[in-house]
């Protein structure tokens, strides 16, 4: 009775079922065997052989090679030893020394190199003299006097000649203030103002050089600066320009200009010398030295 069963449900749908279940079973197997293939092919990749010359440890060992024939080896030397991954050796700096500019860092700290094309750094550098500074007046740059100071010799108690005929109008006065009618206020004065016509002769107070030239003071015009020797200048404004230059030399009495009318800060005062003594670059009474 059992065995009709059984061959009745193989004639049914149990025949099927079976088919099924064997062919999942070989896709299993298949996919299983296929996975252990892959897995011990990645394992034999990842074994390293040891008999094989390793890239990296060889570029270390060229770079040391190479270092042992240049002037800086012993740096180059110890970076290389501590380079692990087998890149160019840097120098302390953090820049490559295959490099024309390193090297010449180094010649310069360790002495010359052999290479043919570099500068030697021992060499003696020659360097170019300098020009004199500039100085900057209120209207122009001009250059700076360069005279030795003992080739001008001034005495004070000979004193200095005066400049222009004419009437002092403004006193010199630094230690209390004056009135300023152009301004009208008072305030300090550093010189003093001598009356003068237009077109009267300026003469230099004393025998100098021209140490600088101000073509446009907005308070004093054209202004000149005359050193005399031992400290002493002298300044001379609201001047016109008759071609005198920075560095020319003046004797006393020579003419240095002339009188031109006033600037807009003396349209009261009318037309004037501005006539100022400096000692050690402080301002002093002019009264007390024009004789």
């Amino acid at each position: 009775m059992k065995k009709n069963k059984f061959s009745e449900f193989l004639k049914g749908k149990g025949y099927y079922v079976l088919l099924f279940v064997g062919v999942v079973a070989i896709a299993t197997v298949a996919i299983v065997g296929s996975q252990l293939s892959t897995d011990q092919k990645d394992q034999g990749d990842s074994i390293v052989d040891l008999n094989e010359p390793d890239d990296n440890i060889a570029a270390v060992e060229d770079d040391i090679k190479l270092a042992e024939n240049n002037p800086v080896s012993e740096i180059i030397v110890n970076n290389a030893n501590n380079s692990s991954n087998g890149t160019a050796a840097k120098d302390n700096l953090g820049q490559d020394v295959a490099s024309k500019s390193d090297l010449i860092e180094y010649e310069g700290e360790y002495g010359e190199t052999n290479d043919p094309e570099l500068p030697d750094a021992t060499a003696p550098v020659e360097v170019a003299a300098q020009e004199p500074a500039a100085v900057e007046t209120a209207g122009t740059v001009v250059q700076a006097d360069t005279t030795p100071a003992d080739s001008l010799n001034f005495k004070a108690e000979e004193g200095l000649l005066w400049p222009v005929k004419g009437d002092v109008i403004m006193n010199y006065s630094m230690d209390h203030t004056i009135y300023h009618a152009t301004l009208m206020q008072y305030k300090c004065n550093p010189a003093i103002i001598i009356d003068a016509e237009v077109g009267a002769e300026v003469k230099a107070a004393a025998k100098g050089i021209i140490s600088s030239i101000d073509a446009d003071n907005e308070e004093t015009g054209y202004t000149i600066t005359m050193n005399i020797g031992d400290g002493y200048s002298v300044v001379y404004g609201q001047l016109d320009n008759i071609g005198l230059e920075v560095g020319d030399k003046v004797n006393e009495g020579d003419v240095i200009g002339a009188v031109v009318e006033p600037t807009k800060y003396y349209t009261m005062e009318g037309s004037n010398l501005y006539f100022e003594v400096l000692e050690n670059e402080k301002t002093v009474n002019p009264m007390l030295l024009l004789r």
